[in-house]
């Protein structure tokens, strides 16, 4: 299974294209962000990017898991937004019954 912050510190290098701000953002260090970067690779057996000196282009590879990143980030905000509601919901009945004791 992909480690959730490895594939966070992936997200953020791809948007900002630079190792120095994934690090920053992260508040991690530069190796560290690279170490994250080298286990996503290895584990998938695919270049994730291309690096030029300080900066970094996605590969095709690295384009497929940024999107289904994005696909996974939607579906945790969807299933957070209706776990909130059963439990708003949960406790107005809850209250509800107190009440009516």
């Amino acid at each position: 299974m992909l480690n959730t912050h490895h594939l966070t510190t992936f997200k953020i290098l791809a948007e900002t294209s630079s190792f120095t701000k994934t690090a920053q953002q992260l508040g991690l260090t530069q190796p560290a962000v690279t170490q994250h970067i080298q286990k996503l690779e290895s584990e998938l057996g695919e270049a994730l990017l291309v690096r030029h000196g300080r900066t970094t282009e996605i590969t095709e590879a690295g384009e497929l898991l940024l999107r289904h990143i994005k696909s996974l980030e939607t579906c945790y905000k969807k299933f957070q937004n209706k776990w909130h509601s059963v439990l708003k919901t949960s406790l107005e009945i809850e209250q509800a019954i107190n009440f009516t004791k």
